[in-house]
């Protein structure tokens, strides 16, 4: 299912709050067409932000995720916001040292390719690359994926925040992309860690 057409934002952030996003998402209409095809081929209609399942082994990796999934956005329309460390005095940071202050940290995981996470929880929030990377002919905005497991709970209960495609299914593991295509398959639900209960049976004990 796409997005909603309207308007709206997603909020979300990392496990202890430290690190903190909200995507404003434009109408349908002034949203980017998707940069994600071979340059000049027409596949319709297809825009950005979307939601995606990703087969990438180095993003499988660091977020420690058998089927990482994300939202492709622009950079220009994610807003930021992270906690000082502890120990950092307050005033105006410069430029060049502002991560070194902040709970907001970025790993290279390769050339060019920069990963962001909360260096107090260790949640991976988002991935990008780095400008001018893209050739310029391509004509891509720069750009951001934010990891969907950081989409607070209220946004990501929303039918629209489904995944739509499947990226990198070339390097998936075969079970894992079996699972994404065809759902669980008939593998037992349990309500919390006691598989002796499936979901539906009477739990109100175990949450006392």
């Amino acid at each position: 299912m796409p997005l909603l057409e309207e308007t709206f934002i997603i909020h979300g952030g990392c496990n202890c709050k430290a690190v903190r996003y909200e995507i404003s998402v434009p109408a349908l209409s002034d949203r980017p067409p998707t940069p994600y095809k071979t340059p000049g081929a027409d596949i319709g209609d297809l825009r950005i932000p979307a939601v995606v399942m990703d087969h990438c082994n180095d993003c499988r990796r660091t977020t420690s995720s058998i089927l990482p999934m994300g939202l492709i956005c622009e950079a220009k329309t994610v807003r930021s916001s992270a906690l000082p460390k502890e120990n950092t005095s307050e005033g105006a940071f410069n430029v060049d040292d502002i991560l070194d202050k902040l709970y907001l940290a970025v790993y290279k995981s390769s050339p060019a390719r920069s990963r962001w996470f909360c260096s107090r929880c260790g949640t991976m929030v988002a991935y990008s690359i780095d400008p001018g990377v893209i050739p310029p002919e391509w004509g891509w905005s720069a750009m951001i994926d934010i990891w969907l497991g950081t989409v607070d709970r209220e946004d990501l209960e929303k039918d629209y925040m489904a995944p739509e495609r499947m990226l990198w299914s070339e390097k998936g593991i075969p079970w894992v992309r079996k699972l994404a295509q065809s759902g669980a398959g008939g593998v037992p639900e349990h309500p919390l860690t006691r598989i002796d209960k499936l979901v539906g049976d009477d739990i109100e004990e175990d949450l006392t």
